[in-house]
Formats: structure tokens, C-alpha cells, sequence
């Protein structure tokens, strides 16, 4: 059975995180701030930066992971880590969405990216080991 109607949802699901992680990365001054006291020291914002910023590359990292596996056509066509995907990316473009405009704490994002960019990278290369190490079609 061919699952035609989700490819070009996954794909644009998957570019909208990509464009808003981009988005979020250009915008992160507010984000860190909104994370630190009041009262905060230069230390204090250069290491709230530079974890976001780790996160922010980790998550762009890990739907890159994703794009590759998608077009490559190793997971192109398979049914339930397709529709886990969409799900998945769907949530990150409207929480990346939300933390653009109205300035989220930056220890929120760790939730995002662990439920929106972790969760669907992982079942993609439990795919990829099973396509390409196990021969197993999915």
C-alpha cells in the first residue's frame, strides 16, 4: 500500500520547522532574556545563549537528519513514521511560532525539542537501520 497523501505534508511540515528554527535563531536575544533575573551578570546571558544556541543547532541538526532520510526515499513511503512526523513537526511549527512572538523562556524550548525535532529523528533512523542494515521493508 503506497501512502501518497502524506508526502507533500511531511515535506512541508519539515521545511516550516526548518524555516522557524531559522527563525527562532535569528530572534534568540529575547528568548535568552526571558530566561534570566532581573538583575542578571554578562556570564549569566553568554551561558543561556549558548546552550539555546546548542539546542537550536541540535534541532536543526537532527530534521537535516530527517530531510535525508526523506529524500532519499528511505522513509519516503512509509506509513505510521510518516504520519509521526507530520504530528511532530506540526507541533514544533506552531510552538517555534508562539516562542517567536511572544518571547518564551529558553528552558522551554528543551520541551519542543524534545517532543518535536528528538522523537521523530530517532524513529527515522530506526527506519534507516532497518531499510538499509536489515533489508526490512516498511
Amino acid at each position: 500500500m503506497r501512502v501518497t497523501g502524506l508526502i507533500p505534508a511531511r515535506f512541508l511540515t519539515l521545511t516550516s520547522h526548518v524555516v522557524l528554527l531559522i527563525s527562532v535563531l535569528l530572534a534568540r536575544e529575547e528568548n535568552v532574556l526571558a530566561c534570566l533575573p532581573v538583575d542578571f551578570m554578562e556570564v549569566d546571558y553568554r551561558r543561556r545563549d549558548g546552550e539555546f544556541l546548542g539546542g537550536l543547532i541540535a534541532g536543526l541538526a537532527l530534521t537535516a537528519l530527517e530531510y535525508v532520510g526523506f529524500m532519499t526515499g528511505i522513509s519516503m513511503f512509509t506509513g505510521l513514521p510518516s504520519l509521526i512526523s507530520i504530528a511532530c513537526h506540526t507541533g514544533a511549527s506552531i510552538s517555534l511560532a508562539y516562542m517567536v512572538m511572544d518571547s518564551w523562556d529558553c528552558q522551554l524550548y528543551w520541551w519542543v525539542f524534545g517532543l518535536t525535532s528528538a522523537l521523530p529523528a530517532s524513529i527515522e533512523v530506526g527506519v534507516m537501520i532497518n531499510v538499509l542494515m536489515l533489508r526490512k521493508s516498511i
